[in-house]
């Protein structure tokens, strides 16, 4: 069986064929790849089969847009990654708000987190973008 590194790296390549026939689709991985450029100097890098195993082990990837999903067993946690970006999120599903609620890696909120003595403090837009966009190891870094 492939890991999530090759069935990601599979379907980015997929996608950008169909995206050569697909404006709409095209645009959305160009906007993936403007985020990563702008955003994503200070975001930490991960080993996507590290994340998936941990949050969706076993899963397939689903595609919708120009992002590619992993869902855990019950769809209560999905690993968003982006075509364009080469990054990845951890979406909390259960949570029916507004706003998508991301997570850390360590699976808590991402709105907060804790300082050297425990005290949990909260993040600014700015701030929870960071901590919840990852980058995503290319194979030779893994």
């Amino acid at each position: 069986m492939s890991d999530a590194k090759e069935r990601y790296s599979d379907g980015v390549y997929t996608r950008k064929i169909e995206a050569m026939a697909d404006q709409d689709l095209m645009d959305k991985i160009a906007s993936g790849i403007y985020r990563a450029s702008v955003y994503g100097k200070n975001w930490e890098s991960v080993n996507i089969n590290d994340v998936v195993d941990k949050f969706a082990p076993d899963s397939e990837p689903e595609y919708i847009d120009g992002k590619i999903y992993f869902y855990n067993s019950d769809k209560t946690i999905a690993i968003v990654t982006d075509v364009g970006g080469g990054y990845l999120r951890i979406q909390d599903l259960t949570v029916n708000q507004k706003h998508p609620l991301y997570l850390n890696l360590d699976g808590t909120n991402g709105h907060n987190y804790k300082d050297s003595k425990g005290k949990i403090h909260g993040r600014n837009n700015s701030e929870y973008n960071e901590a919840t966009h990852f980058r995503i190891k290319k194979r030779e870094e893994m």
